[in-house]
């Protein structure tokens, strides 16, 4: 094959070149149409299988959680179900308004029974939620330590919700001789809940 002839060639006496000439020539074409196949058909085509294998796999994984759910979907129902009776219970403990406001009186009894002197029951703003309201009571009672830690007791077993929340106590100015311990002074707010009817809500 002479250099020569391929720098002189051109498309008109391609067919008088050499058999070496043509031959190269004919394998340029070739590599070419070969590079052509490659990058216009074979590496789209390998970018889109990379990019189906990606998502066959992000599906495999969906159907793989899928599979988890459904096969424990009946112990989560089972679950759903133990804890909307649950949550009936809880809202069957709340009182309606009426029966809110008189549970003030049952703790004020408690504090009575036993031997607690009620100094103040100082009703608090409402605060409503989504589907109760809560009703906070300051109250100021006095009596001996004992007293006072069984009046927090009995109040958390009444049959309604009741809880109890920052109580300060602090010994009463001056001296009971009938009392065999000092009187001491409780300040504990007292809060009951209640359901919201209907018509009522956050905020309202």
């Amino acid at each position: 094959m002479d250099l020569n002839e391929l720098k002189t060639l051109d498309f008109q006496t391609i067919g008088l070149a050499s058999l070496g000439t043509r031959m190269v020539i004919f394998l340029f074409v070739i590599v070419l149409i070969v590079g052509a196949v490659i990058y216009f058909d074979t590496l789209p085509q390998r970018d889109e299988l990379a990019q189906k294998q990606r998502q066959e796999a992000s599906l495999l994984g969906t159907i793989e959680t899928k599979q988890k759910l459904a096969a424990n979907l009946k112990a989560y129902q089972d679950q759903l179900k133990e804890m909307q009776t649950r949550f009936g219970e809880l809202l069957r403990q709340l009182p309606n308004k009426s029966e809110a406001e008189n549970l003030i009186i049952d703790v004020a009894q408690t504090s009575l029974k036993n031997g607690l002197k009620n100094k103040q029951i100082q009703p608090g703003r409402e605060i409503k939620h989504n589907f109760y309201a809560e009703m906070p009571y300051t109250l100021t009672l006095e009596g001996t330590y004992n007293q006072l830690a069984k009046f927090i007791s009995d109040t958390a077993n009444l049959p309604r919700i009741v809880t109890l929340h920052n109580p300060t106590i602090k010994p009463e100015k001056g001296d009971s001789p009938d009392m065999k311990s000092p009187p001491l002074v409780m300040t504990i707010v007292t809060k009951t809940y209640r359901y919201l009817e209907q018509g009522e809500g956050e905020g309202k």
